[in-house]
């Protein structure tokens, strides 16, 4: 656990960017922004963001803003457990989080695939 710190560091940092700074602006553009009509046409708007995620690469992009949030969470949460005193437990609570983080980025991957 301890040898692959940085890769869980990196992946802390750009979740954390994408849920503080990419998530919110993409909330407020789907909730606000698009049932007033400040894109166009609702049925066009649609349309476009169907062509875009249709692309491999909006789908990496749709991954990658999907996923990242699960790998900062699970990273926080790990150092979260050992913050309240419980050091002897990082190595399962670290791989269970990591797995269900996994488990989430190849749940998100198969559904955007299927878009």
């Amino acid at each position: 656990m301890k040898r692959l710190e940085p890769l869980w560091w990196l992946l802390f940092g750009a979740g954390g960017f994408v849920g503080a700074v990419l998530l919110p602006a993409l909330y407020f553009m789907v909730a606000v922004g698009f049932p007033l009509g400040w894109f166009g046409d609702p049925v066009e708007t649609f349309l476009r963001m169907r062509t875009l995620f249709a692309n491999p690469v909006g789908q990496l992009v749709l991954v990658v803003g999907i996923a990242l949030p699960f790998w900062h969470s699970a990273h926080h949460l790990r150092h979260f457990v050992i913050e309240l005193g419980f050091p002897h437990s990082d190595r399962l609570v670290g791989s269970l989080l990591y797995a269900l983080a996994g488990v989430g980025t190849l749940v998100t991957v198969g559904v955007v695939g299927a878009l």
